[in-house]
């Protein structure tokens, strides 16, 4: 009864219970009827609280892994040079580049080529132009004979090819120094 009066609701229902149990009196069924409806309040104002923990704690995780996306999406963007044709020299490298034409949501067009190929010399200028012309495609380009890593896992067989990449999966192929082909497949594919 005394922690009733000085308001430490909690502890004087515990206390109160335990007295009922132990020996039920008219006077302390009556203190437990003043207390009980304090006790709840205080319950219910450590639910809502907690709750609005939770909430705040759920806000601040979302927030931050939004934060991180943006990171991720603006690293991927730095590692994009838009409008300019990317060197590739060794798998590790194409790796990186094709991951952040994922995490940017981009199409990749990944160009092998030779320095002895004619065909290749004829058609570098016009892949070159694409892109500048197509600035939100990612456009890599190796060289078979510095990157023969890269060209082993691609399986290439004759140059110049053009691999049509998204997500990280080939979706379309041209191969030879077809340039009515490639802006077709190109125009076809960047704007899907």
């Amino acid at each position: 009864m005394a922690k009733a009066m000085l308001g430490q609701w909690e502890e004087a229902a515990n206390d109160l219970h335990v007295a009922s149990k132990l020996d039920f009196d008219e006077e302390i069924g009556s203190i437990l009827k003043k207390v009980e409806p304090n006790v709840h309040k205080i319950r219910e104002h450590h639910k809502k609280y907690e709750r609005l923990r939770k909430e705040r704690h759920l806000r601040n995780a979302e927030r931050e892994k939004k934060r991180q996306v943006e990171a991720l999406e603006r690293e991927a963007l730095s590692a994009l040079k838009a409008g300019q044709v990317m060197g590739i020299h060794s798998t590790g490298e194409l790796d990186t580049k094709l991951n952040a034409a994922s995490r940017a949501s981009r199409l990749a067009v990944l160009y092998f080529t030779a320095t002895w190929c004619g065909p290749c010399r004829v058609i570098s200028p016009l892949f070159t132009s694409l892109a500048e012309k197509y600035p939100k495609v990612a456009f890599l380009k190796a060289d078979i004979d510095e990157a023969r890593d890269v060209a082993g896992r691609w399986n290439i067989s004759s140059v110049p090819t053009f691999f049509f990449i998204r997500k990280g999966k080939e979706i379309d192929q041209v191969v030879g120094a077809d340039k009515n082909g490639l802006e077709r497949k190109l125009q076809q594919h960047a704007a899907a």
